[in-house]
């Protein structure tokens, strides 16, 4: 009898082995979602499904980037009023202010050392790029002319690019991670290129094209041989670049969206091969700014199977 009930235990635990494996060896994206009637920030696995929700707050919480080793992760949040930057720590849950200006501040990227957080801000009037150390000090302004949006770091953590209107139409920048050296990356594209995410061997730059019927593109990262990614006529958006670099995250709405507020937006991947995009979230709303999450991340994750870990209470959805 002894023996019966080892093997039992032996097998339940194996099928949660191999349940784990099926549930957290897929690649998984963070995004968020106003689903539940406000902002809040969920990651799903590329199957669409295992959809959990890792921000449940009344305040609008959106626009996530992950730490490098995946154990926290900075986001933006009205929780305490106007739009700042916050950093989320995954093993205990616990959320930290990193920004407090009336200004809104916006569009966080995390270096790829983990000890920077390059954003957007409007404290002077104009939209300049910033950093700040992830202990909320040793602010910097990088920019200095035009207005400047949507920093992204290059993989080696020396470079940081943004979208400026420095120029009439707009472009790509790129600039030294300390603000020097400020050069424009020329593109054909007459519609102002802008979102730009680095492809993890720093050779291409994916980016958005806000045109009417915006879409997603990649280019050389000194901004030759551009290739549009996704299908035309579809508004596409925000483009982050997976880990392994063979696909491109991106969030886009189906119908026209132009004096219509609350069109739903979905998350979709599409293959740098150009194979026809997935379509991750199919929900009614807006779900948008997708982030690859590190696999790091699942060594401090709450798992599936119990609702207390080290985070305390998860909110799993259904």
């Amino acid at each position: 009898m002894k023996r019966i009930n080892t093997l039992i235990k032996m097998m339940v635990l194996f099928n949660l082995i191999l349940l784990t494996v099926e549930v957290w060896g897929t690649p998984h994206l963070s995004f968020n979602s106003n689903r539940t009637g406000n902002h809040d920030i969920y990651i799903i696995d590329l199957n669409g499904k295992n959809l959990q929700n890792l921000t449940d707050h009344p305040a609008e919480d959106t626009e996530i980037t992950w730490s490098p080793n995946g154990r926290s992760f900075a986001f933006v949040s009205t929780r305490d009023g106007n739009r700042d930057i916050y950093i989320m720590s995954v093993g205990l849950r616990l959320v930290r202010r990193m920004t407090k200006h009336p200004a809104h501040d916006r569009s966080p990227a995390w270096s790829p050392d983990g000890n920077w957080i390059a954003f957007q801000s409007y404290r002077t009037k104009e939209h300049h790029i910033y950093k700040i150390d992830i202990n909320g000090e040793n602010l910097q302004k990088l920019t200095t002319q035009g207005n400047n949006y949507n920093p992204a770091w290059s993989p080696d953590g020396k470079l940081i690019a943004f979208y400026s209107d420095q120029i009439k139409r707009g472009d790509v920048y790129v600039m030294e991670a300390d603000g020097n050296r400020i050069q424009q990356i020329r593109n054909q594209h007459a519609g102002g290129p802008n979102a730009p995410a680095w492809s993890p061997d720093g050779e291409k730059i994916a980016y958005q094209i806000s045109l009417q019927g915006s879409g997603i593109y990649t280019m050389n990262a000194d901004g030759t041989n551009s290739q549009r990614l996704s299908p035309n006529r579809i508004w596409s958006y925000n483009p982050a670049w997976s880990l392994d670099g063979k696909w491109i995250a991106y969030d886009a709405i189906i119908e026209n969206p132009w004096g219509n507020p609350n069109v739903d937006r979905n998350i979709f991947i599409v293959s740098v091969n150009g194979r026809a995009p997935q379509n991750i979230t199919q929900h009614p709303g807006i779900n948008s700014n997708p982030a690859w999450v590190p696999e790091e991340y699942f060594d401090v994750r709450p798992t599936a199977y119990s609702k207390t870990t080290l985070w305390g209470n998860i909110k799993l959805v259904e």
